[in-house]
């Protein structure tokens, strides 16, 4: 029986692969580009506000670029926060997951070395640590993939910089 599937060589990266490394790269330059053209427009309508301010209020238009200052502020702080996500959150994350587990453990080895049960209350808070392990540790692959990128763009910027 033929299968239509072929394997790829021994060594040879899937086309897939490969374009995704390509994707990631033109996900890191954008995400630089991206950062840098905020800070330019937010540094900008700042400039603008302090050079210009009778101007705008002459025209209405101050508390307009007021609030496109704000908006492009608030987005610059999001994008930097995403980095700092990327840069911080795993090895927390991973982190409070060894914390919450070992709580878990310690809740669960005290019941059996006393040899009371967990009453109802504990229980809960045992499942309840164990619950939030399990929800990290799906979690955590995702926030490394989704973020990685922009740590990666944020790292390039320093160095070009």
């Amino acid at each position: 029986m033929h299968s239509t599937y072929a394997q790829p060589p021994a060594g040879a990266k899937p086309e897939d692969e490969t374009t995704a490394l390509a994707d990631t790269g033109e996900k890191q330059a954008a995400f630089g580009s991206q950062l840098a053209q905020v800070e330019e427009l937010t540094n900008e309508l700042k400039r603008l506000l302090v050079n210009c301010e009778a101007t705008l209020e002459a025209e209405g238009i101050r508390e307009q670029v007021e609030t496109l200052e704000r908006w492009a502020e608030s987005y610059r702080r999001g994008i930097k926060a995403a980095g700092k996500i990327s840069e911080l959150g795993p090895s927390w994350l991973t982190d409070l997951r060894g914390r919450l587990k070992l709580a878990a453990d310690e809740m669960s080895r005290q019941a059996d070395e006393g040899g009371t049960p967990l009453t109802k209350d504990q229980s809960a808070l045992s499942e309840q640590l164990l619950r939030a392990t399990r929800k990290i540790d799906q979690v955590l692959p995702n926030l490394e993939q989704i973020v990685q990128p922009a740590l990666d763009a944020e790292a390039g910027i320093k160095k070009a910089s």
